[in-house]
This record gives C-alpha cells, structure tokens and sequence, in this order.
C-alpha cells in the first residue's frame, strides 16, 4: 500500500486538488455538487470553506508524499439526528486500488467518534460502485438497507446502498493479541505518551532513557514475568496493557514487592475513553489470575481519569504520595 497520510487542507493544495479532482471518473460516482468540470477556482472555493472551519476539521486532505490527491469528510447531522454524520470521500483515479481509501475511511472514522459526540457514522452508495462497498465492508461498515431508486446520476435512476457504523460496534472490532519481538519500537511509543500527566507541555522523547522509566520496558520480553498485550485496530497498534516484576536496585513508582508485578496502561490519545484501557486491563488480569499471581500493582496521577477504570476493575488504593496513588488488585 502506498504511504499516505490524512491532514488539513492548505492553499497550496489548489494544483494538486484540480488535478485529481478533475477527472469524469471520479465525479461519475460522487454527488452532482462535486464539480466537473473541476477547475482552479472551484478548489480554491472548497479549501476556503475548509480552512474557515471554527472548531474541529470535519474536512481532511488525503496526502501522498505532500501532495492532496483526494478527500475525506464528515457531515454532521443536527437537530434529532445530531448523534450521527454522513461519511463521503473520494481519490484521485491513478491512486485508486493501491489499499489507501479503505484506510483512510478506518483513520476518518476513528477520528470522527473520539472528536465529535456521535453515535453512528453512515454512508449512501450509488449502487453500481462496487468498489466503494468493499471499502466500506472492510472498514467495518454494514450494508443495512437499500434505497430503491432513491438517486438519479448521469441521468439513470438507481439505488442508494446505506451502510452505518456504531461507535459500540467500532469500538468492539479491537483485537487484542499478544506481544511480538518486533513491537518493541511500539512499546516505547506507549511508555511515551504513559509519562504524560494530566496538564503537561509536551516533554522530551528521550525522557523514556531515563533509567526510572527505561527499566519498564528495557529488553522486554526477557525477563521472567514479562507479558505485554497490545489492542489493535484494522491492524494498527492502538494501546497495550504490560506487568514486570522490577527487581533491581531501581524500584518502579508502584512498587509492592519483588514478587507483585507492576502494571502500566497506555493508549494513543486518540482511542482514549472508549473502553479499550479497560478490555486491555480486563484480559490481563485474566492472565494473572491464571498464572496463579496473588496481586498486581500500578501507580496513577491522582488527576488521571484512569482512577476510576482501576476502581472499577477491582483496584484499591494502599498507598499515596503527592502527586500518585499506589493502587493493588488482589487476584486470589
């Protein structure tokens, strides 16, 4: 698949727009709103528009090496129906069935339920683009019904495909596997955006090389006790959950004993306060009480909205500083 990535449009986007936009391809399976012909004024027009959004962008660039060969977007609906948006996309004709448009409708859909308060993400499909009906399916969208000749496009009447997407069902389509030599580099990510407290500037990235924090993760997976379990989603590590019994000269924040492993929990921000930290947690306390451990530790920022995950997952607080709470599950 060809790198790509999804961003806010620019002005300097307006050659690169008309000429992927500019196509009687592309418009043949979009709405009759989309211009064609497509011409330098009708793309400065809608970057315009885009840029003069006030809150979140709702409309996105898909960018291949710089350069805005196609869109993605969302119109949020109001009034009764404001839980729900409208996905529309489409891309440049020389960039189609290259593996990029299924994945940007998964990273826009990701993003469209962690920044807006929606509950259901939907789209209507010309019957006869079949193409788009697969990215979607492999998006995770279901076809739930067919709009008998509910459209009219190039002159022929024809039916709309409406498939939807739950923000619950979303959600629920994460895996969670088991951790692989080659998911170290991802796991510093995670033990990066874990030192993060609640109000922080941005800090250094190589504050995870301090040792305090390096020992967490260093040479994972050779250690006895270690287990990391990482939460995917349409194959992109999104979070992971790992314990390690820290025995060294240097004791980790959450420190009981050498026999109680430490856990940490972390996701990417945006996948944050959708469940998924707490089926990472759920799955391995699982594990533990398999292996017949007696309890688990963690240390939390007081401020961190995880506190109340823990609690809820069985956790108590034993001990407390300052800033942090020392929080124990007891497993048998």
């Amino acid at each position: 698949m060809i790198t790509f990535e999804l961003r806010e449009w620019r002005i300097s986007d307006i050659a690169s727009l008309v000429e992927n936009a500019d196509n009687i391809n592309v418009w043949n399976n979009v709405r009759d709103y989309f211009p064609h012909p497509y011409t330098e004024e009708d793309g400065r027009q809608f970057i315009e528009i885009a840029l003069s959004e006030p809150q979140s962008v709702t409309d996105m660039a898909i960018s291949v090496d710089g350069k805005a060969v196609g869109g993605i977007g969302i119109i949020r609906k109001t009034d009764v129906e404001r839980i729900t948006a409208e996905i529309g996309y489409w891309l440049g004709e020389k960039y189609w069935n290259k593996g990029i448009m299924t994945e940007a409708v998964k990273q826009m859909t990701t993003y469209a339920f962690d920044r807006f308060s929606l509950h259901k993400l939907y789209a209507l499909v010309f019957s006869f683009n079949i193409a788009s009906q697969k990215v979607l399916e492999k998006a995770g969208f279901e076809c739930e019904s067919i709009l008998k000749q509910a459209a009219i496009k190039n002159g022929m009447i024809i039916d709309l495909h409406y498939y939807g997407l739950l923000k619950s069902q979303h959600v629920k389509s994460v895996l969670i596997r088991s951790f692989r030599d080659d998911d170290l580099p991802v796991l510093e990510d995670l033990l990066y955006e874990a030192v993060f407290r609640p109000g922080d500037l941005p800090l250094p990235r190589d504050i995870i090389k301090k040792p305090e924090i390096d020992m967490y993760i260093r040479d994972f997976g050779q250690k006895k006790g270690d287990v990391c379990l990482l939460a995917e989603l349409h194959g992109n590590v999104i979070g992971g959950v790992w314990v390690r019994i820290l025995t060294g000269e240097i004791k980790g924040f959450g420190h009981i004993d050498v026999e109680t492993p430490e856990c940490a929990v972390s996701l990417f921000k945006e996948y944050r306060k959708q469940g998924i930290g707490t089926q990472l947690m759920m799955k391995m306390i699982e594990y533990l009480k398999e292996k017949n451990y007696r309890q688990v530790s963690l240390s939390v920022d007081k401020a961190n909205y995880a506190v109340r995950m823990y609690r809820k997952c069985g956790f108590e607080i034993v001990r407390e500083n300052e800033e942090d709470y020392i929080m124990v599950l007891k497993l048998t």
